[in-house]
């Protein structure tokens, strides 16, 4: 499977993960949209205990499928608002462009994920980290879904250890979340879903722009 050029450098030579970079410069960019994202992440929260409800089994599976656009809009405005613009809340549904590959991404990667935790528990905590890009190259690259899981898996490997570390700091800070009373884990999730996004855009980005440059 060929990449783009970018992406076989990243694959072949490697990055810098930049924890704390990617922690100060992620409350940053929610601070700049703190309501929009605090809203929207208000919406996710309601889908998620709706379609958890026991009596509303069948419709909850249903529900549950809107979760990945969900959460892929939100990547769409943090894109936006980190390049200086002005989103509408209504782009927060621009997730829903994708809805296709984005739901199939959420179920082959959550068996995947399942079986490997399931037969040694370490196979499932490998993919669980390294399909953590998976779905912003779909929605910013236009990947289908098998593509950017393997693309996001090869990206990932190169530095696992590093961005396990990264990704357990930010679930630390959604468990102090949950242990406030459970409410501040509405305010935490936005903020580490921001720092993901900008842990992306360093390390992907700063690699198509360092191409672009390159080619000129």
């Amino acid at each position: 499977m060929e990449y783009n050029q970018a992406f076989n450098d990243l694959i072949n030579n490697g990055y810098e993960v930049k924890t704390e970079q990617y922690l100060n410069e992620g409350l940053e960019l929610f601070k700049k949209y703190s309501n929009g994202f605090f809203g929207f992440y208000l919406i996710i929260f309601g889908v998620a205990a709706i379609a958890s409800a026991p009596p509303l089994m069948y419709v909850g599976s249903v529900l549950s499928l809107l979760q990945a656009p969900l959460i892929a809009g939100f990547f769409l405005v943090a894109n936006d608002v980190i390049r200086g613009n002005t989103p509408k809340f209504a782009d927060f549904f621009n997730g829903f462009n994708f809805f296709l590959p984005l739901v199939l991404l959420n179920i082959v990667s959550s068996i995947f994920i399942a079986v490997g935790l399931i037969l040694l528990i370490v196979p499932g905590m490998y993919l669980a980290v390294s399909y953590s890009f998976a779905n912003m190259f779909i929605i910013f690259f236009n990947y289908d879904f098998w593509t950017a899981m393997e693309l996001s898996r090869k990206i990932i490997t190169k530095n696992w250890w590093s961005f396990f570390g990264f990704l357990l700091i930010l679930f630390l800070i959604n468990f102090a979340g949950i242990l406030a009373c459970g409410v501040g884990v509405l305010f935490t999730l936005p903020i580490t879903s921001c720092m993901l996004f900008v842990a992306f855009e360093d390390i992907v980005g700063s690699a198509m722009r360092n191409q672009q440059q390159t080619n000129f």
